[in-house]
């Protein structure tokens, strides 16, 4: 089983994350929520190692793919 793994878009990805926080906590609640989160230096390779930490992508995209947790 040989699959070609396609990642998403960021730009993609956040349109719809957005949209999802929007219609779920409303557009106030959404917009404190992405004005705290999203001005927040974050260091993405430290906190890949906390959530994946030694698995490859392919194990990574069959978690997802299953929808199990990671």
């Amino acid at each position: 089983m040989n699959q070609k793994l396609v990642v998403p878009q960021m730009d993609s990805i956040r349109t719809e994350s957005v949209k999802v926080i929007v219609e779920r906590l409303g557009i106030a609640k959404a917009a404190f929520f992405c004005r705290e989160t999203m001005s927040q230096p974050i260091d993405y390779l430290e906190l890949k190692e906390k959530i994946f930490g030694e698995k490859t992508a392919r194990e990574i995209y069959e978690k997802i793919k299953n929808n199990r947790q990671i």
